[in-house]
């Protein structure tokens, strides 16, 4: 039965609390300092969306552990040889960057349509690539040393013959720095080289790769790139390619972009002109 006021027992109850302070226990007073602690600390935003395309230097900064992101698009270009016809190209791009560990990413990529015309026509799907990233420096946000630096590694597998692909598998391994830099600015650098297949004369031709992108957020979600490529001659009979490349990448929302961008030849052997554009899309 519960107690009433009129009980001999919560009169004397009552009769002690009135003779002393009431303290709360050391307990309570914990709990309540840390939802005030809580209360006062911002939430934790989940990372928002960072996809490599358009450009084509590839980021140290890897997706989340457990993620999936997919970065699809349509590409076309158009290449002007000496007494040719001149080469255009359309193709259909997917690249799947999967989360593997907090400091690992597995890569792949494939060109499920190739449109290709000019000296040569055909049409079917491209070559298969796999990579594995691995970050060995983790930077901070907003803090300008140290950057996140990683290293890739890949294996084009020669789904496609040619004159779409060579018909042989290519190596290679990229060397991947991210910096923070003044003004809001980041700059996302690559080097490394490759081993490529030859159709013609067989064998491996070594190719020397580096690459530079300069990004910067124009508005809270809208940010453009300016970047330069380099690469040795990927043929016995080719040149080296410099090349410029330009583009934007606006979010939708936190896990779903789109881009565009136009690439050009500034200097040697390569497509007059690149036009990318497309969506990515993030899964956590």
């Amino acid at each position: 039965m519960p107690r009433t006021m009129d009980a001999p027992c919560t009169v004397r109850d009552y009769s002690a609390m009135t003779r002393r302070a009431w303290r709360p226990p050391a307990v309570l007073v914990a709990i309540v300092a840390h939802l005030l602690v809580l209360a006062d600390t911002p939430p934790t935003r989940a990372a928002e969306i960072e996809p490599d395309r358009p450009e084509v230097t590839e980021s140290a900064r890897l997706v989340p552990r457990g993620a999936v992101q997919l970065e699809s698009g349509l590409v076309f270009s158009r290449e002007r040889r000496a007494g040719l016809a001149a080469e255009r190209t359309f193709a259909a791009e997917a690249d799947l960057r999967i989360g593997v560990a907090r400091h690992v990413e597995l890569n792949l990529g494939w060109q499920p349509l190739v449109r290709l015309r000019g000296s040569e026509n055909d049409t079917g799907a491209g070559d298969v690539e796999l990579g594995l990233r691995y970050r060995f420096v983790e930077g901070f946000e907003d803090v300008p040393w140290p950057p996140h630096v990683a290293v890739k590694v890949f294996a084009k597998l020669p789904v496609a013959d040619e004159p779409i692909g060579s018909g042989r598998p290519d190596f290679g391994a990229l060397l991947l720095a991210s910096f923070e830099l003044p003004l809001d600015l980041e700059l996302e650098v690559n080097v490394g080289g490759a081993a490529l297949g030859q159709a013609r004369g067989g064998g491996y031709l070594a190719q020397a790769i580096a690459t530079a992108s300069l990004s910067r957020d124009l508005a809270p979600s809208l940010l453009g790139f300016l970047e330069l490529l380099f690469n040795s001659r990927d043929e016995r009979a080719g040149r080296e390619q410099l090349a410029g490349n330009v583009g934007l990448v606006y979010r939708l929302t936190r896990s779903l972009a789109v881009d565009a961008g136009v690439q050009t030849s500034l200097r040697g052997r390569g497509p007059d002109y690149v036009v990318r554009t497309g969506l990515s899309v993030l899964w956590r």
